[in-house]
């Protein structure tokens, strides 16, 4: 999330800057509104956008995990199981932000009802399609949807108030209530974010201007009329004002004609939306990198706790000469939290010490290690094929699915061969890992549910450790 706020921050500053440099000042106001709207779509969705490059994460153990038996499964659950995790600042955070979304979203509904107050008590008149609404309150005149809201028809002059409609059903006419409404919500999903406001005070000059332009009168006495309306109250903030955007601004904009050389500035928008696609999508700052702070590690923007164990021996079984050796191995670290919230699996200790299913589970999902490891042979076999004879291991394991079933960690040490004699061409091997990571993020399941509730849960990788053996072009696993 952190990077993903990064991104979108650099985008708007960019453009807003590139904006009040070269556009703010010019007449093509049509072009301007265009421009602050692509924009600041182009700032919150590009850095969604993932693009799959030839970069691969690699997990950081030590070494290759071994086989994980039932001893193994064991001591996990003994140093994990019933440990409760602390609330985290993350977890702080996530609820200033939703208390920030409550309050914004409140004030926006406190501004519709003030509206729909002011529409019930007002005197109601026709003038085409549009409303006319004397309040009887002091206050400049403003617009929303089709409704035009003065204080009084005798606070004007006849020629004042053809001022008045023709300038706010310029807003009516081009639709600027819908810009106001996205750039509301816009508001509330992002409250503590300074640029959107600066976004949103940008457009609303813009929408002034091309209702002025679309108004026929003499500057002289129009500008003199925008200064008079200064002196009165303002306006709900869902409303368009007559004296809101900045009035020196707006008088200037009046007598101002942009030349045909200046036409060029509107190129700026096309090497602007390449600098964000190419610099600022997900791929600039990867949420797919891993970074570890102590037992911290900070995976596809979620925060994971991670226990470590010493290192341990094994028994590895050679299947291509039939005999067993001893080997020291280090185990990876295994996610026992993420975001602070416990990671179920399917495995715990009852109250004798005995490794037993864990109750309370309805299912645990329908992802499985056997599955994800076959989902991944299938993928690579016509590469696997073309490999020496020998034991191979894919390298992938602990994995992570969330409440709704999406795999949000894993651990990848690179597919290799068994035996270091074995050599597999490094263009071979890198098209190999690129497959098996586009496969892990693209599966998907059925949450793991206990006690009726979707929980974060592991897939215990008791096969995954294993590999596969290939002879003659064929693929065996074990």
């Amino acid at each position: 999330m952190l990077y993903y706020l990064l991104n979108t921050t650099a985008i708007w500053l960019i453009c807003l800057i590139a904006f009040d440099a070269f556009l703010s000042r010019e007449s093509y106001h049509s072009y301007n509104r265009f421009y602050l709207l692509g924009t600041f779509a182009l700032g919150f969705l590009m850095p969604l956008y993932e693009w799959r490059g030839d970069s691969i994460v690699y997990s950081t153990g030590i070494s290759r995990p071994v086989v994980e038996g039932a001893a193994t499964v064991k001591s996990n659950i003994i140093s994990t199981a019933d440990n409760p995790v602390a609330m985290d600042w993350q977890q702080w955070l996530i609820i200033l932000y939703i208390s920030g979304v409550v309050i914004s979203l409140f004030l926006l509904i406190k501004e519709i009802a003030t509206l729909v107050r002011m529409y019930q008590r007002g005197y109601k008149s026709k003038d085409g399609v549009w409303s006319i609404v004397e309040t009887g309150k002091a206050h400049s005149p403003f617009s929303a949807f089709r409704m035009v809201f003065i204080s009084s028809k005798k606070d004007y002059s006849e020629e004042q108030l053809k001022m008045i409609l023709h300038h706010e059903e310029q807003h009516g006419h081009a639709m600027h209530f819908i810009d106001l409404m996205f750039m509301q919500l816009a508001k509330v999903v992002f409250w503590f974010h300074p640029l959107v406001y600066v976004y949103y005070n940008r457009l609303l000059t813009v929408h002034e201007y091309q209702a002025d332009a679309a108004v026929d009168k003499d500057p002289k006495a129009y500008g003199q009329f925008l200064i008079e309306q200064t002196m009165l109250g303002t306006a709900p903030a869902l409303s368009h004002s007559f004296n809101r955007s900045p009035i020196k601004k707006r008088i200037l904009m009046l007598t101002r004609n942009s030349s045909a050389l200046s036409k060029s500035k509107m190129l700026l928008a096309l090497p602007i939306t390449l600098v964000c696609v190419l610099c600022f999508s997900k791929n600039a700052f990867s949420d797919d990198k891993r970074t570890v702070n102590g037992n911290k590690v900070t995976f596809k923007g979620n925060v994971f706790t991670m226990r470590s164990y010493p290192d341990d021996t094994t028994v590895v079984f050679d299947p291509t000469n039939g005999e067993e050796t001893m080997k020291i191995t280090s185990r990876s670290p295994i996610p026992v939290a993420m975001n602070g919230d416990k990671i179920y699996q399917e495995y715990e200790i009852d109250e004798n010490g005995s490794l037993n299913a864990l109750t309370g589970f309805n299912t645990i999902g329908t992802l499985s290690s056997s599955s994800i490891k076959q989902a991944v042979i299938n993928e690579i076999k016509e590469d696997l094929i073309k490999l020496p004879d020998d034991n191979y291991n894919l390298g992938i394991f602990n994995f992570v699915l969330d409440k709704s079933g999406k795999i949000v960690y894993y651990d990848f040490n690179g597919f290799d061969a068994y035996h270091t004699a074995t050599k597999i061409p490094e263009d071979t091997k890198k098209q190999i890992d690129k497959k098996i990571i586009n496969v892990i993020n693209k599966l998907s399941a059925q949450p793991a549910r206990f006690q009726d509730k979707p929980v974060i849960f592991r897939i215990h990788n008791k096969n995954m450790y294993d590999g596969i053996t290939i002879v003659k072009g064929k693929v065996t696993s074990f």
